[in-house]
């Protein structure tokens, strides 16, 4: 019984000592739509339709579009053709945003004319 006790007096006055807090994961490098485009030596307007076609992961924050670099370079890796392969093998989407289509435009019609009184009636 004294060993019982003794155990329970023992787990009672062990001090307990504050684990450490959760070290928060490193920040993420993101980057504007100008900037991740730059370095990938595009255009901006090149980046974006990719981004549409769905070829490269974009992050909307607020409204603007960030670019995580890392995952943007992976998802070009999975795009990358090896050397000497045909285009259309390889990739599993093109980097091309897909074409809308459109309705056929309606001709122009101009502003009609009132018809024009005979000469005759015209008051002078």
């Amino acid at each position: 019984m004294k060993s019982s006790i003794q155990s329970a007096s023992a787990a009672h006055t062990a001090v307990q000592l504050p684990q450490p807090a959760p070290t928060p994961p490193p920040p993420v490098e993101l980057l504007t739509q100008v900037e991740m485009a730059q370095r990938l030596g595009i255009t901006r307007r090149t980046l974006h339709t990719w981004v549409l076609s769905g070829a490269v992961p974009m992050i909307k924050i607020r409204g603007f579009c960030r670019f995580e670099p890392a995952k943007v370079w992976a998802a070009l890796q999975r795009h990358e053709l090896p050397a000497g392969s045909p285009p259309g093998e390889g990739s599993s989407r093109p980097l091309s945003a897909p074409r809308r289509a459109s309705a056929p435009r309606k001709p122009k019609q101009g502003k009609k004319k009132a018809p024009s009184r005979p000469a005759a009636s015209r008051k002078a």
